[in-house]
């Protein structure tokens, strides 16, 4: 095991130390691969390749692993567009997800609402009535146009606004809830291709073409018409619908909507033996940029992104601190937060890079990475310290995640909250590496070299 260094030449004594408790631990799994832990493995999966939820991981890793371990109640507390309570509720499962972004909750039910209960013929109809509203010459009142925030401003040609408007009126007057959701999410996994915008990592790109002034010309090639997009969307819906019924269908998964740092204390203790999920990474995405089309064609307004981002576990450069807020959450229970904040505050590893971050704050390209930081891990330690108490003895929690650097200094989040956990009443037995790592910035590689860092899946088995 090569020894742990700082490029800045600060301490490593909490960080080598880490690495020396878990290093047996530590190991490369080859049959982890990008593909598995990534959407890419869900590209021509039925349901789930509607919504490109790049921050997924795919079905194949759920079902594996559900096969494996046999487990009787399945959570996932960050839902996403709801891979493991749909695979776990197909397989019999008793089955619940988490999720706090809007776009995922949407694609989660549609699935599972195909899966249970609307018809192939029925979609189909509604479909075609939706193609044809959209293709008619007959415009839609000014009241059912695409409800635009700042952020989203020119976004479409104006054929395709004028597409979407008569979109958006057609669904008002659906009264059936599970069609009117499936076509709202039709139109809503299409946005991007319609529009003059690309989902690039952490910031939303846009093309030349769209007239706004930007930094770089960027030209992200044929931009789909509105009917050609969703027709094939449709098609593809109804295509799958039977495939659900056979993969899904039987019983529904529990979806609860909202943030889990709130809503796991609703779950009951030792309530499940197996947990899945991939809670986001501490690598300043934000998820209300990159998904800005999504939100604001439900009806979130500039009020609403930044309530959203808030809420969200803390990701990005944009959060303030949660602690006043989570304390009036648990009220007149403060037990477990108060845990969660003596695990934070005692982890040598982690505030021995905050230390180095905050002695180079001027040189930090921005210098709330730090607060990112300290908000992240701190409430990434109420999450474990919840599913110790929501997890059987005996069970299970897998959970994807990676390492991040700032820098040139590596947190390492694997053994971080390894640790965390085994505080929280788990034996961490295994941190599955894959072959390749992640390569940090091209800024952060051009001071400091390429540093390569872990991505893992962890395994915890509760005692």
């Amino acid at each position: 095991m090569e020894p742990v260094t700082s490029p800045n030449g600060g301490s490593v004594q909490g960080r080598q130390a880490l690495h020396e408790r878990f290093g047996s631990r530590l190991y490369v799994n080859p049959e982890l691969t990008r593909k598995a832990v990534s959407y890419q493995g869900n590209r021509g999966v039925p349901g789930l390749r509607w919504m490109k939820y790049k921050e997924g991981f795919s079905r194949a890793l759920v079902e594996r692993l559900i096969d494996e371990h046999e487990p009787e109640a399945v959570l996932d507390p960050f839902a996403g567009i709801g891979t493991t309570p749909l695979v776990a509720a197909g397989r019999g499962r008793s089955a619940t997800g988490i999720e706090i972004m809007p776009v995922g909750v949407l694609a989660g039910n549609g699935i599972a609402q195909a899966a249970n209960g609307v018809s192939r013929d029925a979609l189909e109809a509604a479909g075609s009535g939706l193609i044809a509203r959209v293709e008619s010459d007959e415009p839609a009142p000014s009241e059912f146009a695409f409800p635009h925030v700042s952020i989203t401003e020119a976004a479409f040609p104006g054929p395709t606004e004028a597409a979407i408007a008569k979109a958006r009126q057609f669904i008002s007057d659906i009264e059936d809830h599970a069609i009117r959701t499936l076509l709202t999410l039709a139109c809503m996994t299409i946005l991007e291709d319609v529009s003059y915008t690309r989902k690039d990592g952490q910031y939303l790109r846009w093309d030349h073409r769209s007239g706004r002034a930007l930094r770089a010309r960027v030209d992200k090639g044929p931009i789909l018409s509105f009917q050609h997009a969703l027709g094939a969307r449709l098609l593809e819906m109804v295509q799958d619908v039977d495939v659900l019924k056979r993969e899904y269908g039987g019983a529904y998964p529990e979806f609860m909507t909202g943030s889990c740092l709130e809503l796991m204390r609703e779950l009951p203790d030792a309530r499940f033996d197996m947990v899945i999920t991939s809670p986001p990474y501490a690598n300043r995405y934000d998820y209300t940029r990159t998904y800005a089309l999504e939100l604001a064609w439900l009806g979130f307004d500039q009020d609403g992104f930044a309530d959203l981002r808030q809420q969200m576990l803390s990701a990005t450069v944009e959060n303030k601190t949660k602690l006043a807020w989570l304390r009036q959450v648990y009220g007149e229970n403060p037990g477990l937060p108060a845990k969660a904040v003596r695990m934070y505050q005692g982890q040598e590893a982690l505030h021995e890079v905050l230390a180095i971050l905050r002695e180079h704050a001027g040189e930090l390209g921005n210098r709330h990475v730090i607060r990112l930081l300290e908000g992240y891990f701190l409430e990434m330690a109420i999450v474990v310290a919840e599913l110790g108490r929501v997890t059987r003895p005996g069970g299970t929690v897998i959970m994807v995640n990676d390492n991040v650097q700032y820098h040139g200094e590596e947190a390492p989040v694997d053994l971080i909250l390894s640790d965390f956990a085994e505080q929280s009443g788990f034996v961490c037995e295994a941190i599955w590496m894959l072959p390749r790592g992640k390569g940090n910035s091209s800024q952060q590689m051009r001071r400091f070299g390429r540093r390569e860092i872990r991505k893992c899946v962890y395994r915890w088995v509760r005692r």
